[in-house]
């Protein structure tokens, strides 16, 4: 063997070895503990409930150890767009290799439209009796998925795992149920209260006496956010407050969430290629899925899906346009229907979110980092790897956002049934409602 080709193997280990030595160090700068954000409440200055709102979620998050846990990303998998392509992977595997872990109902709503409720009842075996009567917990998906989504699918699995019961409430025009003729074609991204109010009455009479955690992934974030601010008198903290008629919340989380939905807002952050894929998701979800219903009901609406489907339109247009289709008068009522309201939010809650994710950035999360920590029931968990709806462990298996959430849960049932006095009262109604 000439020397020459000595020198070409030498240099050829030696480039390798360096292109290993950057690919670990890129690797672990990725490595973190989780960064935990908390509102106001713990100094001196503060009133007596702001601090002992301040304590009682401590103590919630000191029984969550994954939250004070170093986060390892995908050894194979750990950017933004590599943890995609391993979503997209668990998306085959959740729609056409595993068997759904759902019993649906289909709920009529007061203007006789309808949605898809698809159930996950609890895993009874070896659960504690505290979880045998604990919360009920509704999730709401994204923008362009549904109950079937394995965002929503590994989380609901999760949950029952943990011997809670999971009701995925299926948004106006998702889950697979199409229109009917006499409905009224209303569709949001962020979701509808009024439902949610209905869907939580579908809880109580089939969950009776239980509280409920609402949990929601993207845009499904903000529509949690939202309905536990806008509707702080069924907080289940607050025993002067509660609406006997529907379960009391007993906590929200907000998973990936964007905060400002307005056309102007955090929609504008989002950079190519992903903001093409957006339009064009938006464009078939909205207006191409249900362009025969469109197209029946006005001449309007006939219009108006002519203008969302227009490939001349950026993200930004398209965004705007589907603001009609929610049932609002004008931008201003669009965004009093769908805007959170963070100051509003008086039970414990939890905020995630990556700084890498290419969808909802890091940017919105500081443009409305004084909002979060002015509220003392809130908590954000900052993680510096985990993209958009991934945030998958070491070995690629279980999202340690499901971790997340499972334990902030329970947790705040652990307290509120250590803090609250209705306990006994809550035990002797499981009892009778078994007799």
């Amino acid at each position: 063997m000439s020397l020459l080709a000595l020198l070409h193997g030498k240099t050829r280990r030696r480039l390798l070895h360096a292109l290993a030595l950057a690919l670990l160090a890129h690797y672990l700068s990725g490595v973190r503990q989780v960064k935990l954000h908390r509102g106001r409440g713990g100094t001196r200055g503060s009133s007596k409930v702001v601090q002992e709102v301040h304590r009682r979620l401590k103590r919630i998050v000191q029984q969550c150890p994954s939250l004070a846990a170093v986060y390892w990303p995908t050894f194979y998998a750990y950017t933004a767009l590599a943890q995609f392509c391993l979503l997209g992977l668990k998306e085959v595997r959740a729609r056409v290799l595993q068997r759904s872990p759902y019993t649906r109902e289909v709920l009529t709503l007061r203007d006789r439209s309808r949605i898809a409720l698809d159930w996950v009842p609890p895993v009874t075996f070896e659960v504690e009796e505290s979880a045998a009567i604990g919360p009920v917990c509704v999730l709401l998906h994204g923008a362009f998925q549904d109950s079937a989504c394995v965002t929503m699918t590994d989380l609901a699995r999760s949950l029952a795992a943990r011997g809670m019961p999971v009701v995925v409430m299926n948004r106006r025009g998702y889950g697979g149920l199409k229109f009917g003729e006499t409905e009224a074609a209303r569709l949001t991204m962020y979701g509808i209260d009024e439902d949610l109010d209905e869907v939580l009455g579908a809880v109580g009479r089939r969950y009776p006496h239980r509280p409920v955690a609402i949990i929601g992934f993207s845009c499904g974030s903000s529509f949690a956010a939202r309905f536990a601010g806008n509707r702080s008198h069924l907080s289940a903290w607050d025993a002067t407050g509660n609406d006997s008629r529907r379960p009391r919340l007993l906590c929200s989380v907000a998973y990936d969430p964007m905060y400002d939905i307005s056309h102007d807002g955090a929609v504008l952050h989002v950079r190519p290629p992903f903001s093409w894929v957006l339009n064009w998701a938006i464009k078939y979800c909205y207006a191409f899925r249900h362009r025969h219903k469109f197209r029946n009901q006005s001449a309007s609406f006939s219009n108006l899906l002519g203008n969302i489907l227009s490939p001349q339109h950026s993200l930004k247009e398209t965004y705007r346009k589907t603001r009609h289709l929610s049932g609002a008068i004008d931008s201003s009522a669009w965004m009093d229907m769908q805007q959170p309201c963070m100051e509003g939010i008086n039970v414990p809650s939890l905020l995630i979110n990556s700084r890498d994710d290419p969808i909802c950035v890091w940017a919105n999360v500081e443009e409305y980092k004084q909002d979060i920590v002015a509220n003392p029931n809130l908590v954000l968990a900052e993680l510096q790897r985990g993209s958009h709806g991934c945030k998958y462990g070491f070995w690629g298996g279980e999202s340690i956002a499901d971790v997340f959430i499972g334990e902030f849960v329970f947790a705040c049932w652990c307290e509120f049934r250590a803090s609250s006095s209705s306990w006994s009262e809550l035990r002797a109604q499981k009892v009778a409602a078994k007799t």
